[in-house]
């Protein structure tokens, strides 16, 4: 992990529902100072796998390119 990967808030969930994962989003979000920010992640068959250092490592990668290049949301047209 680089300086900058090392500075990431990283939370990750292993086992809860969707609405359950929202709602600890939320709750973590409410709880860190303003302009902060976290990556979140699920676990997924592959990522068990792997060691926490690079999942962190990986995810925090993966936040701040979405960060800088968040994806382009289609508007629907207006009626």
């Amino acid at each position: 992990m680089d300086n900058q990967t090392d500075q990431n808030k990283v939370v990750i969930l292993h086992g809860f529902t969707r609405e359950q994962i929202h709602t600890v989003m939320k709750a973590v979000r409410n709880e860190i100072e303003h302009g902060e920010t976290i990556a979140f992640a699920k676990t997924t068959e592959h990522s068990l796998k792997r060691t926490l250092g690079d999942l962190v490592g990986d995810i925090s990668q993966e936040h701040d390119y979405m960060r800088k290049h968040p994806p382009q949301i289609k508007q629907t047209p207006q009626e």
